[in-house]
This record gives C-alpha cells, sequence and structure tokens, in this order.
C-alpha cells in the first residue's frame, strides 16, 4: 500500500515535469527551433489539425524556419494560423513553402519571456507541492489507522520529500538552461 502511494506521487510529479518541460519549449530564445511552432492549430478539412501534421518543420539557419505544406491548397490557411498564433512571427510564402524568419529579441521582450519563464516554474513547483501534500496526507491516514508502523510513517515521509526535492530541483535546473538561453541568445 505504502509503495502504491510513492509510485503513485512519482508518476503524478513526472507529469508535472513534463507539462511545464513542454510550456518551456514553447518559449522562444534568439535561435531558431522547430518545436516554436508546436503549438499552432490549422483549421482545414473542416476541423483542426497541429502544423506539424499537415508540414515538414525545420530549421533553415539560426534565425529562419522552413514550413513545407505537403497540400499546397492549404497553404493560406496554415499562414493565417501561424500569423494568429501571437509568436510576433512574419510568414513568407514561397511557392509550397512558408519560411518564417524569427525577428531578434528586444532586452524588453527578453525581460517578458523570463517572466513567463518564472511563471511556468512557480506554477509547476506549486503543483508538484500540492501532489506531495496530497501524499502525506494519504500516508498519515494510514498511520492513524494503524496500516503502517510508526518506523514506515516516518521512512515514507522523508522519501516524499526527498522525491519532492528532486522534481524540484529539475525545475529550477530547466529554468535556469532556459533562462540563460533566453537572455544571453
Amino acid at each position: 500500500m505504502l509503495n502504491e502511494v510513492k509510485t503513485k506521487t512519482k508518476e503524478k510529479m513526472l507529469k508535472t515535469i513534463q507539462s511545464f518541460h513542454n510550456d518551456v519549449k514553447g518559449i522562444r530564445t534568439g535561435r531558431a527551433n522547430a518545436s516554436l511552432l508546436d503549438g499552432i492549430v490549422v483549421n482545414i478539412y473542416g476541423g483542426h489539425q497541429k502544423l506539424n501534421q499537415v508540414a515538414g518543420i525545420s530549421v533553415a539557419d539560426n534565425k529562419t524556419l522552413s514550413i513545407k505544406i505537403w497540400d499546397i491548397s492549404i497553404i493560406g490557411e496554415v499562414k493565417n494560423a501561424i500569423l494568429s498564433a501571437n509568436l510576433n512571427l512574419n510568414p513568407v510564402v514561397e511557392g509550397n513553402a512558408i519560411r518564417v524568419t524569427l525577428p531578434d529579441l528586444t532586452q524588453e521582450t527578453r525581460e517578458r519571456l523570463v517572466k513567463l519563464l518564472n511563471q511556468f516554474a512557480e506554477n509547476a513547483r506549486v503543483a508538484i507541492r500540492n501532489i506531495r501534500r496530497d501524499a502525506m496526507e494519504e500516508i498519515e491516514k494510514m498511520q492513524e489507522g494503524k496500516e503502517i508502523s510508526e518506523d514506515d510513517f516516518h521512512g515514507a515521509k522523508k522519501q516524499i520529500q526527498n522525491i519532492t526535492d528532486d522534481n524540484i530541483e529539475k525545475i529550477d535546473d530547466e529554468l535556469s538552461i532556459k533562462e540563460k538561453e533566453i537572455l544571453h541568445c
């Protein structure tokens, strides 16, 4: 029963870390990165498709992304989706492809991105702490119900705290790396 609580806690925290990683991946640095366009959805064929499902996205150089659309008839919809994504990008149609040159980041934009990054990190930390709290409450109920011994209770609390500390450290490490990328590229 105690192992179930620890396993469930680890899984929930891993999902939180993955969600944070996906949020961070969407924040652009000074370099072109195909994952910058991951969240873009194109309205086509009477529905919604992710951009990477209707086109191949590649990095042409440090500042340029190349998007090769597989169905030339939807190129206008793809361009509109990029424009409406609020990423401050200006797509240029070139035959059956779209070229997106990333503008240089101003210091103000860099600071705004760092604030957003810190907000994502704090949200992830809060989620990790909430998962810890839920696990601790579950362990306390087990101890109160005499399902586990006093030693097991204290050992489990310590293990849950160690798992929490490790995951918060992962968030802080990723935050630090991405912050440096934003400020120094």
